[in-house]
């Protein structure tokens, strides 16, 4: 099904428009994004999040946690929604 309808304006770049919530850390389209971690709390966050995954040894996996113990970042979430 096609319609009628031209649009008689010209297209235009309105990028400059967009609202921004600001911040240090921005995508490339001008998002706000989760500041950047480090591979040590990468790494630990991982082990964190497979601690009671089965098929793994949970003795060594907490092991392997204090090897790579690190400060945390604090993850904000700037979300308008919150998780359930």
């Amino acid at each position: 099904m096609t319609h009628s309808y031209i649009n008689p304006s010209e297209k235009r770049d309105l990028s400059h428009l967009e609202a921004s919530a600001g911040g240090e850390y921005l995508d490339e389209h001008g998002w706000p994004t989760t500041p950047p971690i480090s591979d040590k709390e990468c790494i630990y966050r991982c082990l964190e999040n497979c601690e009671q995954l089965a098929g793994l040894d949970k003795k060594q996996v907490q092991r392997l946690m204090e090897d790579f113990k690190t400060n945390i970042t604090k993850l904000e979430r700037n979300e308008e929604y919150p998780a359930l």
